[in-house]
């Protein structure tokens, strides 16, 4: 009976709901314990994942709370470091710049100040040019190692047009001959016989282009404007145009002109002057001229009274 239930259809069918019945419990515990598995190994996964992060929901009536700021740096602070070498010595090379120099522009208009004394070599690469004033300094005190373009009645406009100077055969004007000299120096004594022109600014006029003429020459020439020398009490009480009112106006315009022209204006008539501002009758012998030993106090002057030694 048993065999023919089996064999028939019916019966197997039966049987293979039963057992299918037996075998779910057993399945259903094999999954459960893979899942398990699964979990297992995901969970080390999981673990080393950086963890996300949790953010607070947004409340719009939250106080809003500022943040306190840090201690400020100072400007030392903010240059140290990388480049703050560079920033002290960029300080201290403003300041450095921006201290008032020792020593300021020269005053030009100013006589030029008592100095160490030089010795006659100092005038080797000098010239001087001048009337006959001049000729008398260079016969009695002229250092002989200068160089001298003098002329008897010698004015700032003949010593353009006049041939003073003998050059081998033949006579050239003042200007002429220094142009054909070597020479790194020039005093001037020049006004004398001016003193009775009508317009002194013509006289400063002519002076000035003796001294641009000069720097055409030689724009490194060092070039002294010698004031004119007083005359004696008794030459200026005759009333002619020789009298010390009318020098002390023309020296006044030598001094604007080197001011202008950025010359050095040298005072040798303090040299030779007594209290009373007039050469002493004792060191002339025509009022005018100078004898040998006011020479000699002439060149003791422009030893004393130079710009370089």
């Amino acid at each position: 009976m048993h065999t023919l239930f089996y064999h028939s259809a019916f019966g197997r069918r039966l049987l293979s709901l039963l057992l299918a019945a037996a075998m779910l419990p057993v399945l259903t515990a094999c999954s459960a314990a893979d899942a398990s598995e699964d979990l297992t190994q995901g969970e080390g996964d999981a673990i080393s994942a950086e963890e996300p992060t949790i953010k607070e929901p947004y409340d719009p009536l939250a106080p809003v709370i500022p943040e306190t700021p840090g201690p400020k740096k100072s400007d030392a602070e903010e240059n140290s470091g990388e480049g703050g070498d560079t920033a002290q010595s960029g300080s201290e090379t403003d300041e450095d710049a921006s201290a008032p120099s020792e020593q300021g522009p020269y005053d030009y208009s100013a006589p030029v100040p008592e100095s160490a004394a030089v010795d006659d070599s100092y005038f080797s690469d000098a010239v001087f040019i001048g009337d006959s004033r001049t000729e008398g300094f260079m016969l009695y005190a002229g250092p002989s190692e200068a160089s001298y373009l003098t002329a008897v009645g010698l004015m700032v406009d003949t010593i353009f047009t006049e041939p003073y100077i003998k050059q081998g055969d033949k006579k050239v004007t003042v200007m002429d001959a220094l142009a054909g000299m070597d020479f790194s120096k020039v005093y001037l004594m020049l006004g004398v016989n001016e003193l009775g022109w009508v317009y002194g600014s013509i006289f400063q006029e002519y002076y000035g282009r003796i001294v641009d003429k000069i720097r055409e020459i030689n724009p490194d020439a060092v070039i002294y404007i010698q004031s004119i020398l007083p005359v004696t009490a008794e030459r200026d009480a005759a009333g002619s145009i020789y009298n010390n009112s009318r020098i002390l106006e023309f020296n006044g315009l030598l001094k604007e002109l080197c001011q202008e022209k950025e010359v050095y204006y040298v005072n040798v008539a303090e040299a030779v002057a007594d209290e009373s501002g007039c050469l002493p009758e004792d060191d002339s012998f025509d009022g005018v001229h100078l004898l040998p030993d006011a020479c000699k106090v002439w060149l003791d002057y422009l030893k004393t009274h130079t710009v370089e030694g």
